[in-house]
């Protein structure tokens, strides 16, 4: 990879192998990441590699660059091993912030008979083709981390819609920020949410037209327009 970026045929292909590269880097670390040591394992490797980009991209490495996305700064804006290519940013494969597992039953274990029945006894309650599909159509331009935690939301909210409790249908799944990007939000599980297409719509909705169209369509109970409400709040806009 160091060396596709060092010989590019032109400043688009050394863009698309800078990301391919950054794509690997960001996809081992949110696999790994909740791993025993593995900061000494990525830390041993960092150093090779390292040593073959300074070694093969010399004074094409800068220290400073464009401003970071989001979800890069959060991930890896501490990190003073970070370096640019005209800007770009280029992700040390040293630097990983690991994070403890999520609580889950001890019997789901993969590795025995039982344990994989419990698995998929928990997956029976969401639709699979769909999983699959969400699997093999990740959302494109977003981060890593979104697509991975689209899915584990569409098995933890059970393949339905978390306001109207209806269940999604392929075209009608919207990820929802909680919190927007442009305030501060960022692709974190906690900070998102699956809901269909027109809850959706009536989280952002500002017209009053708009709202009473939305309203009227979904006819949300007093607890679905409670929660609506809570997720409106955070997005700074007034309860319907």
């Amino acid at each position: 990879m160091v060396g596709k970026i060092k010989f590019p045929a032109d400043k688009f292909g050394e863009h698309k192998f800078i990301m391919d590269y950054n794509s690997y880097v960001m996809g081992v670390h949110n696999y790994y990441r909740i791993a025993t040591h593995v900061s000494q394992d990525f830390a041993e490797i960092g150093f090779p590699v390292k040593r073959t980009m300074k070694c093969r991209l010399g004074q094409r490495l800068k220290r400073k660059g464009n401003t970071l996305p989001p979800f890069v700064q959060q991930m890896y804006g501490k990190s003073k091993q970070l370096r640019y290519i005209r800007g770009l940013f280029v992700l040390p494969i040293s630097f990983v912030q690991t994070r403890p597992p999520k609580h889950r039953p001890r019997d789901w274990c993969v590795y025995t008979p039982e344990g994989r029945a419990a698995v998929h006894k928990a997956l029976e309650k969401v639709s699979i083709p769909i999983l699959h599909y969400l699997m093999e159509h990740p959302v494109r331009n977003e981060s890593i981390e979104y697509n991975d935690n689209r899915l584990a939301l569409y098995c933890a909210q059970q393949g339905k819609c978390a306001i109207t409790g209806k269940p999604l249908e392929i075209g009608d799944i919207h990820c929802h920020h909680k919190v927007r990007r442009v305030d501060g939000g960022n692709d974190s599980y906690s900070n998102l949410i699956l809901v269909c297409r027109d809850a959706h719509i009536l989280l952002h909705a500002m017209w009053e037209s708009t709202i009473e169209h939305y309203v009227e369509k979904l006819a949300l109970n007093a607890k679905q327009k409670d929660k609506l409400n809570r997720l409106r709040k955070r997005l700074n806009l007034d309860p319907i």
